[in-house]
């Protein structure tokens, strides 16, 4: 309950401008929700046994590419008009937005106490995100409530409670089986029960479809769910990826094998940060604070290696809002220089701020990846330096 007083005027804020985002669209006629209406539609035709995989629904990019599992969770939507279910949906994002900022302020509290200005630093951590999160809203996406279960497994890890942490992380790495790289300082720390209970409920969620599709169908449905992947990765491109952002000034080209590459070359780092990190740890203060960097780090750096829309930069906010705590801590100059210059390019991709011409040329620079890897750098200082107690 004290956590909702402290942030109280950062819910407030925050709902006035998901309500404002709803009227404009509309009065705009601009709600489209075109993400949304994939999963929309594939819960349709899931329950009316249509085809769910290599369909297209909307835009020409509109396939479904998620697990089956994940339909069921959208079924009830379709029981309402659509455009009624998108704007329910877009409400349900504003909600799970708001939890994102309380779980990741209380891990920063687990960490650091007495933390001054919540809400401050929540609204300065919002507008860092607001380009993304502008387009997250605009999409209907599911993204947000990935950074959310990811940061609450995080969290209830950082509370000593495994198996809850295990289940929050199991149904991310369900839905998205990249954000896998968070594996790496679990299994360096050992954290076998999270491990046990993430695998089990992964292993439910693929086995829930089978009673009510029957095997045969389930075998297929799981089947075209990694066709789908596959062909998502081989159709689609990002220029904020490592090597597209390394391979530009050398004119080279970018394909699976160099991005599996760059995948294991930052898997090993982590492996070999974490190890280092648990050796040097002196007591349980510093264990937790290791152990929540090295998880936000392996959630953060996810965009920067696989093809994936821009949204997923929003896995970057525990780093953020890490960052912004060590600043209203202390005043640093030099770490603030650097984070508002990770900022400007992390934080400022839009059109409506540069104009289509020059966005499409800072987008083909990559500057978003390489916001997020000044952040990361900014980020990893700060861990260094430890937030000063108040």
């Amino acid at each position: 309950m004290g956590m909702f007083r402290r942030l109280l005027p950062f819910y407030v804020v925050v709902a006035l401008l998901i309500v404002a985002s709803l009227v404009l669209e509309f009065a705009n006629g601009r709600f489209w929700v075109n993400d949304f209406r994939v999963y929309y539609m594939a819960a349709d035709n899931l329950r009316h046994d249509l085809p769910i995989y290599g369909e297209v629904f909307g835009e020409d990019t509109g396939l479904y590419k998620y697990a089956p599992v994940v339909l069921y969770f959208f079924q009830p939507y379709t029981l309402l008009p659509f455009q009624v279910a998108g704007a329910l949906h877009v409400l349900v994002i504003g909600v799970m937005l708001m939890a994102c900022f309380a779980v990741i302020e209380r891990s920063l509290g687990r960490l650091h106490p007495g933390l001054p200005r919540p809400a401050q630093r929540a609204a300065l951590g919002l507008l860092c995100i607001a380009v993304l999160l502008t387009r997250e809203l605009h999409m209907g996406n599911i993204n947000m409530g990935l950074v959310l279960l990811a940061v609450l497994g995080v969290e209830r890890l950082l509370a000593g409670k495994h198996v809850q942490a295990g289940l929050a992380l199991g149904v991310v790495w369900l839905i998205k089986p990249y954000l896998l790289l968070m594996l790496v300082p679990l299994v360096v720390r050992r954290e076998w029960k999270v491990l046990r209970t993430a695998g089990a409920v992964m292993l439910a969620g693929l086995l829930l479809p089978l009673p009510m599709e029957g095997p045969h169908q389930w075998w297929e449905l799981l089947r075209e769910w990694g066709h789908s992947m596959l062909y998502h990765t081989q159709v689609m491109d990002s220029p904020d990826r490592i090597g597209a952002i390394l391979g530009k000034p050398f004119g080279l080209a970018t394909n699976t094998v160099s991005d599996a590459i760059f995948i294991a070359i930052a898997g090993a780092l982590l492996a070999w940060f974490t190890h280092r990190n648990r050796r040097r740890a002196r007591n349980e203060a510093e264990t937790r604070m290791d152990t929540a960097f090295e998880l936000w780090l392996a959630m953060a750096v996810v965009p920067n290696l696989v093809i994936t829309d821009q949204q997923h930069f929003m896995f970057a906010l525990p780093l953020i809002l890490l960052t912004l705590a060590y600043l209203f801590a202390k005043r640093d100059l030099c770490v603030l220089t650097a984070f508002l210059s990770a900022m400007l390019l992390y934080g400022t991709r839009s059109s409506d701020l540069w104009g289509p011409r020059l966005e499409n040329l800072v987008v083909g620079w990559g500057v978003l990846g390489l916001g997020n890897i000044f952040l990361m750098t900014v980020a990893f200082a700060v861990w260094r330096k430890g937030v000063p107690e108040r």
